[in-house]
């Protein structure tokens, strides 16, 4: 997106953040691409100005217990202009509950399928 002109924010949090900066390098992606660490749930939220027109997750639903801590920020930095892209695999019971959970702020759409991998779109409610 960056290198059609999109400002781009990448987050990660902060032991990844090496590798992603790395990344946006060798991909010559900088000019238009902010690298920021992210802990979902956090204080550092602040750092951003939401609402973003676009928020990208890719496997990020995983650990159960980071379920409220990731809806909130993907709450505090959207409003219901922004397109949420979620892909994951559901592997388990709780990757489902992790969908009602983010069913009950948002209208999801199912956009393709290969496997076990699911691609989402959402808007707020």
């Amino acid at each position: 997106m960056s290198v059609a002109g999109a400002h781009v924010v990448l987050t990660d949090r902060p032991v990844a953040l090496p590798v992603l900066l790395e990344n946006v390098e060798r991909n010559n992606i900088a000019e238009n691409v902010r690298v920021l660490e992210l802990t979902w749930g956090q204080k550092n939220l602040d750092q951003f100005s939401p609402p973003f027109d676009v928020v990208v997750g890719a496997d990020i639903v995983y650990i159960e217990e980071t379920f409220d801590d990731l809806l909130m920020t993907i709450d505090r930095l959207s409003d219901d202009r922004t397109t949420l892209l979620l892909s994951c695999r559901i592997r388990y019971e709780r990757d489902e509950r992790f969908l009602e959970l983010l069913r009950k702020r948002f209208v999801v759409n199912l956009l393709h399928q290969s496997r076990d991998v699911k691609i989402f779109s959402a808007r707020k409610l």
